[in-house]
């Protein structure tokens, strides 16, 4: 019974250090922009962002994770261009709801999303993602 679960634990957990790893990113990026912040503001930051990235991921990544396993893909650069690809889209999603944002900021924040994304989706790749052909052949 406890083998059964091994697979969706993975993915849960793949899942799950992606999205902590987006958000201490993101909270030292914002604790160093913000002088005077330490270590408490640190993980009450990284907290927080986890949480947002893991409700602005949720459901693509739900449907890119299930296609990814149902095809056994374990490339690396497939979840990269995916990670990449969603954090673009949310970063121009929330930057255009702040106001009009100039155009060189604005591809800034894309291209450094989108790297934070790709770095995430690698941590998801290196939990999970690369034993998904073994997973899918793997005897019932």
């Amino acid at each position: 019974m406890l083998l059964g679960l091994r697979r969706p634990l993975r993915l849960l957990w793949g899942y799950l250090g992606a999205c902590v790893m987006m958000g201490f990113v993101l909270a030292c990026v914002a604790a160093w922009t913000m002088p005077g912040t330490g270590a408490p503001e640190l993980f009450a930051l990284t907290v927080a962002l986890t949480k947002l990235a893991m409700t602005v991921s949720i459901l693509p990544s739900f449907v890119v994770i299930s296609v990814f396993e149902w095809r056994g893909m374990r490339r690396w650069y497939s979840y990269a261009v995916y990670g990449a690809l969603l954090s673009a889209v949310a970063s121009v999603l929330i930057s255009g709801s702040l106001g009009k944002p100039q155009a060189l900021n604005l591809i800034t924040v894309v291209v450094c999303f989108a790297l934070l994304g790709a770095a995430s989706a690698t941590v998801y790749w290196w939990i999970a993602g690369r034993f998904a052909v073994r997973a899918l052949n793997a005897p019932a």
